[in-house]
């Protein structure tokens, strides 16, 4: 029981400060142009564990819900926003190498450059190629350039060891 409890906190505070940061950088946040500060999160995902998946799915999700201008439509990121999330632990999980964080990172950027920018397209009638390469630019800034540095600073000061997702002496987080 005090492993789902904690898996909950971590869940819940993730996706509280997911939320706080759009709401903060709102402006950056949506939009054909945007650097959402938010996603400088996706790349310490793999120090939270699956716990942290779920938190950034749900912060995307209640980030949309109550901040974007677009709309329902909006909400249909959190699937491929899920998915590459999950991905980006997952990975890191299997192979434990700091670089597939860079590596998943650009994928997620990449991805939901893709997503976000046929919705932008769609609904604001920019031009495609406009719309996908800022999107995923902008994440990629977020989540690898800014993000890569935040997650090598966490995993350094011990975050794991605090959270109690340290590797156990079979190799395995506490996941």
């Amino acid at each position: 029981m005090q492993n789902k409890t904690k898996n909950l906190a971590i869940t819940s505070m993730y996706a509280a400060l997911y939320v706080t940061l759009i709401i903060v950088f709102m402006e950056t946040s949506f939009g054909p142009i945007q650097l959402r500060i938010a996603n400088v999160l996706i790349a310490t995902v793999p120090l939270f564990g699956f716990a942290g998946v779920l938190g950034h799915t749900i912060g995307v999700l209640i980030g949309n819900i109550f901040s974007s201008s677009l709309g329902l439509i909006d909400l249909l990121n959190v699937i491929p926003s899920f998915i590459m999330t999950f991905i980006v632990h997952y990975t890191y999980k299997k192979t434990n190498n700091d670089y597939t964080v860079i590596a998943t990172c650009i994928a997620y950027s990449t991805i939901l450059g893709v997503t976000v920018g046929l919705m932008l397209h769609y609904i604001l009638d920019i031009p495609l190629i406009i719309t996908i390469v800022t999107v995923a630019i902008g994440n990629a800034i977020a989540s690898v350039l800014i993000g890569w540095p935040l997650f090598k600073l966490l995993k350094k000061i011990g975050i794991q060891h605090w959270i109690g997702k340290e590797k156990t002496d079979r190799g395995k987080t506490g996941d």
